[in-house]
This record gives structure tokens, sequence and C-alpha cells, in this order.
């Protein structure tokens, strides 16, 4: 996750306030971006032949209870 030799730049508001607001959006875009990366390697896989991705079939779908 965090390496102890990285920088943090602190973000201020215009009442030199710590800008919590910044902190949370950059944590969502974040997060949306990991989702995002799960989602495109579980569901598509890279063709070696050309180059394009395809969809992945070959996943297993619990039963509805």
């Amino acid at each position: 996750m965090s390496d102890f030799n990285e920088t943090i730049e602190v973000k201020y508001t215009a009442d030199n306030l710590v800008d919590v607001d910044y902190y949370i959006e950059q944590a969502r875009a974040d997060r949306a971006a990991y989702i995002a990366s799960l989602f495109r390697n579980l569901f598509f896989k890279k063709s070696e032949k050309k180059g394009k991705a395809r969809v992945s079939y070959n996943l297993r779908q619990s039963a509805a209870h």
C-alpha cells in the first residue's frame, strides 16, 4: 500500500484548513479505478494473437437461492 519514503502533499482550503473533500474524492477515484481493474481482469482476457480483449465465459455462477 503506502511506501514509507512516499511524500504526501497536503491540500488546504481557502480558509487554510485541510481540504477533506479533496481526499474523499481522491479515495473514491482510487477505489473506482481498483474496482474497474478487478472487473477487467475477471471478465476480459487479452488475446495473444491480436492484442484485443475478449469476454471470458469460463466463470461459474452459483445457483440462486
